[in-house]
């Protein structure tokens, strides 16, 4: 191609004539950019600069690649996000059709959460109707490397049931968490009796550790116009 935004802001302008291109991938064959040579001589490139492009390009390609030093590798199945300190998001793989890290969501204040501790971090992530397993560790750009993927309730729990079960590490009564959730307190009482059931644990407090130890957290969501939002509070 001859003609063009780039060719006419750029190229045409600064005079350069030829140009090469090296695709840059990861070690595991994720895209990453590309390298670009230029020069304003009409000459093809001589060998030893196409030899050169070809030799930089794994090392350019290991030091640009966001997930290096990932603990796991990314997993295919995998969506990938990069969730900055200040909570912008940038995918890093082919975004999906909808993710739970959008600003101000649950899942990103605890991507920023990650990065500010320097640990990895696991969780299970309630999104609407949609329940997301997310890996997170912090990265060297500062930020935090989420992938993430979509997964069935465990242990056969539904949705609301796993809304229930993230509000039990709380320690908050059946009647308050009936009050958030909208509904009449016999409807939690047996919600928490069926996840007892499910998770064959003999009380709701042994229910809570269950809930922090797969880091189970109910993504918020934005409020539609004219719509008050409740704030949680266990007391």
């Amino acid at each position: 191609m001859r003609y063009g935004p780039i060719f006419d802001r750029v190229i045409v302008p600064l005079g350069y004539r030829e140009g090469l291109t090296q695709p840059l991938f990861a070690v595991d064959g994720r895209y990453l950019g590309m390298l670009n040579m230029s020069t304003t001589a009409d000459a093809p490139f001589p060998t030893t600069s196409v030899t050169a492009l070809a030799l930089l390009a794994d090392v350019v390609g290991a030091a640009i690649d966001p997930c290096r030093g990932v603990a796991a590798p990314v997993d295919q199945e995998e969506s990938v996000v990069i969730v900055t300190a200040n909570g912008t998001v940038h995918p890093v793989t082919a975004p999906a059709a909808a993710h739970p890290f959008v600003s101000g969501s649950a899942g990103v204040e605890l991507a920023r959460a990650v990065a500010a501790s320097g640990r990895l971090g696991d969780h299970l992530l309630l999104d609407g109707d949609v329940v997301y397993r997310t890996r997170m560790q912090p990265v060297h750009s500062g930020g935090t490397l989420v992938a993430y993927r979509r997964v069935d309730p465990p242990y056969g729990l539904t949705l609301r049931e796993l809304d229930v079960l993230a509000l039990l590490p709380e320690g908050s009564s059946n009647a308050r968490i009936a009050a958030y959730l909208r509904v009449e307190p016999s409807t939690i009482a047996t919600h928490i009796e069926r996840i007892l059931r499910k998770l064959r644990v003999p009380n709701r407090t042994v229910a809570a550790a269950t809930a922090v130890r797969w880091g189970l957290t109910v993504n918020s969501r934005p409020a539609e116009a004219g719509e008050v939002t409740q704030t949680w509070s266990p007391m």
